[in-house]
């Protein structure tokens, strides 16, 4: 004796099922991009005090300036869930930073930090960089990791 049963509705359940892992997909994403700049937040505020300031501004300086233009990019990977933050001394959108030599009359461009970082010939370096991301990474870590388990937690619902 043979039964034969027919199941109705297997397409409609794989498309369900495809539906939500593309949902779970894309919040994941947007949950690593938050994730990445709680932790770079986290980390430039340990990293800024480490950065040496002017005593006072001058006709070529200005004072805090490689401190004012401590920033950070965050990427997220197309093909796969991941991302990277990069931390470093930039000037706003749209703006280049000079090179060494060339004459600039602008107070607020950094183009010499790395010379301050790094040092030069005449001049040792703070290692200013190096000595905050130290300082920052465990914190940085923890706070990434908790933000990406919130936001999870709110696309999984």
């Amino acid at each position: 004796m043979s039964i034969t049963v027919q199941v109705k509705g297997l397409k409609e359940l794989e498309r369900a099922i495809q539906k939500k892992v593309k949902d779970v997909e894309r919040g994941a994403k947007k949950a690593i991009r938050k994730s990445l700049n709680a932790g770079a937040k986290e980390a430039k505020q340990i990293m800024k005090p480490q950065i040496p300031v002017l005593g006072h501004s001058t006709n070529f300086r200005q004072k805090g300036t490689v401190k004012n233009n401590l920033r950070h990019t965050t990427k997220i990977s197309r093909k796969e869930l991941s991302g990277q933050t990069i931390i470093r001394i930039r000037r706003p959108k749209g703006k280049r930073m000079a090179r060494v030599g060339e004459n600039t009359k602008d107070r607020t461009d950094p183009f010499y930090w790395f010379m301050l970082d790094r040092g030069t010939k005449k001049m040792q370096g703070q290692h200013f960089m190096e000595k905050g991301a130290d300082m920052a990474k465990d914190r940085a870590l923890r706070t990434v990791a908790k933000t990406f388990e919130e936001e999870m937690k709110t696309v999984l619902k």
